[in-house]
């Protein structure tokens, strides 16, 4: 099997499975092809499902046919096959084409792979006409205009498009657009096993380029590929983490001997990451909760990779008010279940997965869990809550919930790198994708003595 099929059968599964494209992405590990076509793979997986939406539109204007209409992988094969000729620039489009009809035979679709072939010529004549492929995808976004050119030219669905516009209209295209930009992968080091100069000889020592990250415990490695297969990886020196997340870690005003709770603790970052820095101060813990026994056992791995002894995991349901924990806490971790509307850029299928109703079914879920969460601080304590999403309903409002139970915003002004200062406002930071992060919401609030913190 070489690399386009794989990247079909991965497209089948995102697109008609429903699986997540970062889980579908897994199964190239076991794949068995070479490493250069394991990256075009996922080149092609990710940048058709990037561009799926823009893809899906020309595809319907050339046919006169909704791709839901289309047999499942013919329209995938259609797809893959737009992402090549619009968008990367090394394949020559007869290459492009002939590959194509490939699949399609391959896949028992003899019958159509002159339809296939067809329109993905009639595509290749369009670009040659226009010149280049950015002209001739501007000249197929003239037929539209508002919100469904943008819809268009982005691969954004015209419901996500109209709230961003309206709700961020200074910051929506740049953030269209950055959800398309290549941001690299970002570590942070572990000051429980080592310096950040430990760190980068060993970095170094494996042929693995990076760049100074953002803050002052992250880098950004330059090259493609998982660095879990790294030998400094095995050894704990670093998790693979964004810089937003990292930074919400950062904020967190840990001292000696505290006692933090991870309410929803999956994947394991920010509790790896709270266990590390008190690691580092010598005493404290860190109980991690998540409703699933795969993902606890997940963030097992992760602290016995790092070599951390500091952290209790459990199973529990965070809806579910725990009445042992209640004012005992010295920091409570509420990174809750989100939209994930932020992390769009390395997760593209989230864009048509996610619904605005989906957004407020979600709001009140993470309602119902903070209703628990600030029960479970001590009065004086501090709740960093935080999201990778950037919806009002799930973060602001949020916030001003928060504040009606007596929490109050803790500033964090110099935990936060000058560059990202001007997005902390009223205790609240809402970064964008265009900041270099992910889109990212941050507040640490504490909570004032006297208070029980009930709604």
């Amino acid at each position: 099997m070489n690399a386009r099929e794989f990247a079909l059968r991965l497209l089948q599964k995102v697109n008609e499975e429903q699986v997540l494209s970062h889980e579908a992405l897994k199964a190239l590990e076991q794949s068995g092809l070479e490493p250069r076509d394991r990256a075009l793979a996922t080149k092609l997986v990710h940048g058709t499902l990037e561009r799926q939406l823009t893809a899906d539109w020309i595809l319907g204007n050339k046919t006169k046919k909704p791709v839901s209409k289309m047999k499942p992988l013919i329209r995938n094969i259609l797809r893959l096959g737009v992402y090549q000729l619009l968008f990367l620039t090394q394949i020559p489009a007869s290459a492009v084409c002939n590959e194509s009809v490939k699949l399609a035979k391959k896949n028992g679709l003899a019958g159509l792979s002159g339809f296939v072939n067809g329109v993905l010529r009639g595509i290749a004549r369009d670009i040659e006409a226009a010149g280049s492929r950015e002209q001739c995808l501007m000249h197929y976004a003239d037929a539209y205009s508002g919100n469904e050119r943008f819809s268009f030219l982005y691969s954004v669905p015209e419901e996500l498009v109209s709230y961003y516009r309206t709700n961020y209209p200074s910051e929506a295209e740049d953030m269209f657009a950055a959800f398309l930009s290549e941001q690299g992968t970002a570590i942070r080091f572990n000051k429980s096993r080592g310096s950040m100069e430990e760190l980068k000889e060993a970095l170094t020592k494996e042929g693995i380029p990076f760049r100074e990250g953002l803050l002052p415990n992250t880098l950004r490695l330059l090259k493609s590929g998982s660095p879990a297969g790294t030998e400094a990886f095995q050894k704990g020196l670093f998790s693979i983490q964004d810089e937003s997340s990292a930074l919400a870690g950062n904020v967190i005003p840990l001292k000696k001997e505290m006692k933090v709770l991870d309410l929803c603790a999956a994947p394991g970052g920010k509790t790896v990451h709270a266990a590390d820095e008190l690691a580092a101060l010598g005493g404290g813990s860190v109980t991690a909760r998540d409703l699933s026994a795969e993902k606890v056992e997940r963030i097992r791995e992760h602290a016995e990779r790092i070599g951390l002894h500091n952290v209790t995991l459990e199973k529990r349901d965070a809806t579910v008010y725990d009445d042992t924990m209640c004012e005992a806490c010295d920091v409570v971790l509420a990174d809750l279940p989100c939209s994930g509307l932020g992390v769009i850029g390395r997760k593209p299928d989230i864009k048509w997965k996610t619904s605005l109703a989906d957004v407020r079914t979600l709001a009140g879920l993470q309602r119902d869990i903070l209703n628990n969460a600030v029960r479970y601080v001590k009065p004086g304590g501090y709740l960093c809550y935080s999201t990778c999403t950037v919806t009002k309903e799930e973060n602001d409002q949020n916030c001003d919930f928060l504040e009606s139970l007596g929490f109050v915003p803790y500033d964090v002004t110099d935990a936060i790198p000058k560059p990202l200062r001007g997005r902390y406002h009223n205790g609240r930071l809402q970064l964008f994708p265009q900041d270099g992060t992910d889109g990212f919401f941050i507040a640490v609030m504490q909570k004032k003595d006297g208070t029980d913190g009930q709604n």
